[in-house]
């Protein structure tokens, strides 16, 4: 599998700015940040701009032309939502040689800082906020993607790895004692997995309210002035899902403490492990379901919902995004420590107390 190529140089850059009858040089182009979708920082006699040429794997016609009517629909509703800037022919997209290219002004804000339990609390009321502004989106076209999280994508990757264990793990004796530490840690995984698969089978998933989510609702897709939301980029997941992702989602990204500053555009800081925080938890939950009320059956599902995006968001990202000899180190690095603290709390996220102050 190719990894994923996020490089956008002057050159490309003027290609694809020559449909918006701009060019700048080279001390007015800065690189921008993700892991996904290449982009570039401009400064333009237009002001502070944002060029993003977006992943193939996002840049099919229907699906771009159904993320820009809901970037309208959400700047109609006053979301802080970014619109992109027409072409000179109109558009608010380019395809050039293969590839789209959008270019939205810059939304200035600062990054979230870790713990601020304020700026959590926003976010939580934000997403609630950005769902209810989806749930009346009428789509020009179909976006129908599959499910988000699928155990079944997760359990194929860990098995995938598992038959490279044997040949990739050092070969060291601990005093007498292989270290067997990898290998455990893989098997809880894909344990759990066969749970997940058990407890939440695809009729069940779709089973729960859906709306039009965000789909990769963390720190880096938001900017903060104070302690409030100003900005919510990357739409290229929103789909119709059952909106419990998102609530998945923004617990685990928001509210745990990490080793280290979170960095955009670093799938290894992105994917870093963490240590939960009550506190927080309720800072978010409270703020969302302040505006949205979870029903039973979500409640019951988000613990399940939150071991799937955990997992996945590692196994996936080791396959697209980690050179293979280095998947392997990428998986498992503090892997377990999100699930345990979601055994141990599950009963009262499901019951929905450990989301109330």
């Amino acid at each position: 599998m190719m990894l994923t190529d996020t490089s956008l140089g002057l050159a490309e850059a003027n290609h694809a700015l020559a449909r918006w009858d701009l060019q700048v040089s080279a001390d007015e182009l800065a690189p921008g940040s993700g892991t996904a979708n290449a982009s570039v920082i401009l400064r333009t006699p237009r002001g502070k701009l944002l060029l993003k040429r977006r992943n193939p794997r996002y840049d099919r016609e229907e699906w771009v032309r159904f993320e820009h009517a809901l970037m309208e629909h959400l700047r109609a509703r006053e979301m802080p939502t970014p619109l992109a800037l027409p072409t000179s022919e109109g558009a608010r997209w380019a395809r050039l040689d293969d590839s789209v290219y959008e270019l939205y002004p810059y939304i200035e804000g600062e990054e979230h800082v870790a713990g601020n339990a304020k700026q959590i609390a926003s976010a939580g009321e934000m997403l609630a906020r950005f769902q209810e502004a989806t749930s009346d989106f009428e789509p020009p076209c179909e976006k129908a993607w599959e499910r988000y999280h699928s155990p079944e994508k997760i359990a194929k990757g860990l098995v995938g790895i598992m038959g490279r264990v044997g040949d990739e793990l050092p070969d060291v004796l601990e005093g007498r004692r292989l270290n067997l530490g990898p290998v455990l840690s893989l098997s809880e995984a894909v344990l759990t997995v066969g749970s997940l698969l058990e407890r939440l089978p695809d009729e069940s998933y779709w089973a729960l309210p859906q709306t039009i989510v965000h789909g990769d609702y963390h720190p880096a897709n938001l900017k903060f002035r104070g302690d409030e939301v100003v900005g919510i980029f990357d739409l290229d997941w929103c789909t119709r899902q059952p909106r419990m992702v998102d609530l998945a989602d923004g617990l685990l990204f928001f509210c745990g403490w990490r080793r280290e500053p979170v960095i955009p555009g670093d799938i290894w800081s992105l994917t870093q492990s963490f240590r939960m925080s009550a506190k927080l938890v309720r800072a978010f939950g409270a703020a969302y379901t302040s505006v949205i009320t979870p029903t039973k059956e979500e409640l019951r599902a988000l613990p399940d919902l939150m071991r799937a995006r955990w997992l996945y968001c590692r196994v996936d990202a080791m396959q697209r995004k980690v050179r293979r000899e280095r998947q392997l180190e990428f998986l498992l690095r503090g892997l377990l420590g999100p699930l345990h603290w979601i055994n141990e709390h599950e009963g009262r996220i499901a019951d929905g107390t450990l989301l109330r102050l």
